[in-house]
This record gives C-alpha cells, structure tokens and sequence, in this order.
C-alpha cells in the first residue's frame, strides 16, 4: 500500500479515537444511560381467586406508586444521577444496611430520601447508608479504564505520524502497531464488560425495594410474604417501560469506532519516508568527503632528511 493511503488511514483513526474519547465522556456523565416508565394501565391485581394480597405488602405496593415510581412518571438513570424527566433530579442510590437494621431502614421515605435528598437521617445515618448500584460502580471504572486506552491510542497513533518524517532516533512501527492492538482489543473487551453489566441489571434501581423485601422474607422463612412478593415483582416488571438512552447509544458508536480504527490502523504499516531516508544518505556521503579531503595527499606527506637530493648548480 502506498504511504500516501498508510498516512490517512492513520489520520483516520486519529480522529475515530478522538471521537470515541469525546463520546466516552458523554457516557460517562450524562444521566441519559435509560429511561423507565410505570405503565398509566397499572393496577396492582389479585394474587390468586382464593388469596388476597396481605395488607402490609399491599401498603408498601400504594407507597411505591404514590411516592417513588409515580404512574406515567419518566425516571432517567445515569451512573451516577436519577431524574425525574421534567423535575427533580438525585444522586443514583439505593439504601444500604445489614439484616439486623431491615426494620429500621427499609421504608419507602428512606428509599426516596437516598434518591433526593443529600441530608440522610442523623440519628440513625450510621445504620442505614445510600450506596451506588454495584453494576453502575463496575460500569464507572470500566469507562474510566476505557477513557486511558483511548488516549494512550491516541498518543500511539501520533507517534506512528511522527516516525514518517524520523531522521534520527526512530520507534519500530511493528512494536507501535502491537501497542495499538493491546490497546484495541482491551477496550473491545472492557466495551462488552460494560453492556452485559447494563443489559444485566436494567431493572435493579426499580424493583430493588421489593427485590429486597422478598429476600428478608425468604431468610426469615415467612414464605407466604416471598411467593406474594416474587408474583408482584413479576406484575411491575411487566408493567414498566425501558427505552436505552443517549449514553448507551455513545457505548455502542464507541464500539463500532473501535472495531473501524482496528483496520485503519493496525493493519497498515508506517514506513519511513523516502525523503527522510535521502537526507541521511546524504549526511552520510558529505561525511565521507569531508573524511576524504581531510586525508593528506602524497605530495604532503612527510619525506626524511636523509632522502631529500639537492640539485647541483653550476656558475654560468
């Protein structure tokens, strides 16, 4: 392939890499990686013709809707924020606390307070905590990882663009092009790490008030609670609506990018140009004819004494 091709090509996944780190940002900060909905045709339903819901669970179910995931109510989720599309908006948390605490911690004001509220409960803030979805935290270092390895490909494609006009000391393209697809293949990796992480847990954030009730239930072995618990979070997942946002659109186009920059820049090879080369050649030429003429020629070597012949002169 012609050098002319080569350099644009490396051109090319310059810019791809710089897009793809711009676009890493984007998903990184905006609060737009999904939006979820609460259905308006909603209505809790009977459990079973000769079973009605307990009252406990049927309170917790009314405060659900009135106060946490209102009915046509659009929640946006980012790593670390969730709002309320048209109101307020919240850090990413969910209540934590031990086994021991469930009673004194596991209330939907607590839940909303995680949500909206940075003042968390004095007296009790050392029980009962508000920590960040596992997932979200694995997706926020996996980007952060990401975000490197998009710059150090960067760095290596300008390097690749720099060795074209090297004169002197000058980096092996092979070992470049090596560096580039470690660095590819890394952030390939560490792309697909992220959508099973989110593809995995997109439902986390709005079922986990209840997903956490039926677990108590089930250690505690009320076991009527845990089928009661498990039929209504089964009914909400039915019922909630989940449209991907721009931030997981960037992921997939990071994605794409990443796999166009693999054949636009590793698969080509950076050669040195021929101009470079001619300059050197001819450093190397002026510095054997400067060696040449600063040898001594025959007639400026030294000749002994004893060999030097006098011409005899005769008078006229």
């Amino acid at each position: 392939m012609k050098q002319s091709f080569v350099r644009i090509f490396v051109i090319l996944s310059l810019i791809l890499s710089l897009a793809s780190f711009i676009l890493s940002l984007f998903a990184l900060y905006l609060p737009n990686w999904k939006y979820i909905q609460l259905r308006s045709t909603y209505t809790p339903n009977v459990l079973s013709e000769d079973q009605t819901m307990d009252p406990l669970i049927r309170g917790e179910l009314d405060k659900y809707i009135s106060i946490l995931y209102r009915r046509d109510e659009t929640h946006s989720f980012g790593l670390t924020t969730h709002c309320i599309v048209g109101g307020e908006c919240g850090q990413n948390y969910l209540p934590s606390f031990s086994e021991t605490n469930y009673r004194l911690c596991h209330h939907i004001n607590y839940h909303h307070q995680c949500i909206f509220s940075n003042l968390l409960i004095i007296n009790n803030n050392t029980k009962c905590t508000c920590q960040t979805p596992s997932y979200a935290k694995i997706i926020h270092t996996f980007l952060i990882l990401l975000i490197s390895l998009e710059i150090f490909f960067f760095s290596i494609n300008i390097l690749r663009l720099s060795r074209q006009q090297c004169n002197t000391f000058c980096f092996n393209d092979s070992l470049l092009r090596l560096f580039s697809l470690l660095s590819l293949l890394t952030s390939f990796i560490f792309l697909i790490i992220i959508l099973i992480q989110f593809n995995s847990n997109r439902l986390v954030e709005p079922l986990y008030l209840f997903d956490s009730m039926r677990q108590h239930y089930s250690r505690i072995q009320i076991y009527t609670f845990t089928k009661d618990l498990e039929l209504i979070i089964q009914q909400i997942e039915n019922s909630l609506d989940i449209h991907i946002g721009a931030s997981y659109i960037c992921i997939l186009i990071v994605l794409a990018l990443i796999i166009i920059s693999f054949f636009t820049s590793v698969t080509v090879e950076m050669k040195i140009s021929s101009t470079s080369s001619t300059l050197s050649m001819n450093d190397e030429d002026e510095k054997r004819t400067n060696s040449i003429l600063i040898q001594p020629t025959l007639s400026e070597r030294f000749v002994p004494s004893e060999q030097i012949r006098f011409v005899r002169q005769t008078k006229v």
